[in-house]
C-alpha cells in the first residue's frame, strides 16, 4: 500500500505538470517555427521594462511574446509538479512552499528529480506541522502564514544547505564529461547526448545534455544539437509506436496517453512519456535510452546539424541533411516503441492511478 501511495503521489504531480510542458513546448515551437529560431534573442526595445514598447502587431514581436509565454511556463514546469506531489500528500498547505521550492530546484539544476524529491519532503513536512498542538488564537494562521513561511524557511534552505551545490557540481562535471567526448567519434557524442536526453525525460540528466549541445553549439558545433532535439523527440514517438504495436499491452487510459504524447513529441516536449516511465522504470528507461542513443548517434554521424535549440518538427528545415535528421527520429522511434513492446508486462485494465484534478477555490 505505501508503494501504491508513492505512485499516486507521483503521478499526481505529473499531471498537474505535464498541461504545463505542453503548453511551454507546444508555443516554444510554434515561435521558433514561425518566428526563426532566434526568436528569442529578438527582444523589443526596452523603456521602463522589455514588454513597454512591445508592438503585437508586428510579426516579429508577435512571435518573441509567444516565446516569451513559451519559457516562462517551462520554468514553471518542475515548480508545479513539486506543488502537486505536495498537494496529494499535505492537501492545500502544502502548494505555496512546494512550489517556490520545486521552482529553486529548476533553476539549480536539479531539475525534475530535485523538485520530485522535495515536493515528498515538504508533502510529509507540512502534515507533521498540522499536528502541532498551538492556542487557539494561532490556528487559524497556519494554512495561510505559519505553514507556508515556515516550511518555505526551513525546507528550502535545508535544500540550498544540502543539495544545491553537490548537484549542481555533479550536473557540471557530467556536461564537462559530455562535452569532452566532442573530439572522438560522433556517433559517439551524438550516442550519449541522445541516450541521456531519453534517460529521466526532462530531469537533471536530460538537461545536462540539453545544455551540453546548447554550449556545444555556441562555439559553432551544432551536431549535438540535432542529437538533442531528435534524442528527446523519439520516447514519446516509441511509446505511440508501441501502443500501435502490441495494443493488449496497454489499458484505454495508457492508450489515451500515448495518442497524446505523439504529437507532444513531434514539437520536442519529452515530458510526455513521464506517466509511462513513472510506472514502469525499469523497463521503460532502458528503452528509452536505446533508441534515444541510436537516434542521436545517427543523426550526428549523418551530419545532421541543428542551429536551434528548441522547436521540434518545426525546425527540422532549418537543419543541415533534414532527410537524415527524418531517418534517425524514424529509427530511434521505432527501437524504443519496438524494444518496450518486447519487454512490456501487459497492463490490467483499471489499474492505472488517475487523480481527479479539484478546483483550488480558496476562502479566507
Amino acid at each position: 500500500m505505501k508503494n501504491i501511495g508513492f505512485r499516486k503521489h507521483m503521478l499526481t504531480g505529473i499531471s498537474y505538470m505535464i498541461p504545463m510542458i505542453v503548453a511551454g513546448g507546444i508555443l516554444g515551437a510554434l515561435a521558433k517555427g514561425f518566428g526563426g529560431y532566434l526568436i528569442g534573442d529578438m527582444a523589443p526595445a526596452s523603456g521602463g521594462t522589455i514588454y513597454s514598447n512591445l508592438n503585437m502587431f508586428d510579426w516579429t514581436q508577435f512571435w518573441w511574446a509567444v516565446n516569451r509565454l513559451s519559457s516562462l511556463a517551462m520554468s514553471f514546469g518542475v515548480a508545479v509538479m513539486t506543488a502537486g506531489v505536495a498537494y496529494s500528500i499535505a492537501d492545500r498547505p502544502g502548494i505555496v512552499p512546494a512550489f517556490i521550492v520545486g521552482y529553486i530546484c529548476n533553476e539549480s539544476k536539479s531539475g525534475f528529480l530535485g523538485g520530485l524529491l522535495m515536493g515528498f519532503v515538504i508533502g510529509y513536512f507540512v502534515n507533521w506541522m498540522k499536528t502541532w498542538k498551538l492556542p487557539k488564537w494561532m490556528v487559524g494562521l497556519m494554512p495561510v502564514l505559519i505553514i507556508p513561511v515556515t516550511t518555505t524557511l526551513v525546507l528550502g534552505v535545508g535544500y540550498f544547505i544540502v543539495l544545491a551545490q553537490p548537484l549542481a557540481f555533479l550536473m557540471d562535471s557530467l556536461q564537462e564529461w559530455m562535452m569532452g567526448l566532442n573530439g572522438g567519434s560522433k556517433f559517439i557524442i551524438g550516442a550519449v547526448i541522445g541516450g541521456a536526453m531519453g534517460f529521466d525525460m526532462g530531469g537533471p540528466i536530460n538537461k545536462t545534455a540539453s545544455m551540453t549541445g546548447n554550449a556545444l553549439g555556441a562555439n559553432g558545433i551544432n551536431g549535438p544539437m540535432s542529437a538533442k532535439i531528435i534524442g528527446g523527440m523519439t520516447p514519446p514517438i516509441g511509446i505511440f509506436i508501441s501502443t500501435l504495436i502490441t495494443p493488449k499491452k496497454y489499458t484505454k487510459v495508457e492508450k489515451e496517453t500515448a495518442k497524446t504524447a505523439f504529437p507532444m513529441g513531434l514539437c520536442f516536449i519529452t515530458e510526455g512519456v513521464l506517466p509511462f516511465a513513472a510506472a514502469d522504470p525499469l523497463r521503460f528507461i532502458p528503452a528509452s535510452m536505446l533508441g534515444s542513443a541510436i537516434a542521436g548517434g545517427m543523426a550526428v554521424a549523418m551530419g545532421v546539424e541543428s542551429v536551434a535549440a528548441h522547436g521540434g518538427i518545426f525546425v527540422f528545415p532549418m537543419m543541415l541533411n533534414p532527410v537524415w535528421a527524418v531517418i534517425a527520429l524514424v529509427t530511434g522511434s521505432a527501437v524504443t516503441g519496438i524494444v518496450y513492446s518486447l519487454i512490456k508486462v501487459p497492463s490490467v485494465e483499471g489499474e492505472t492511478i488517475e487523480e481527479e484534478i479539484v478546483e483550488l477555490d480558496i476562502e479566507l
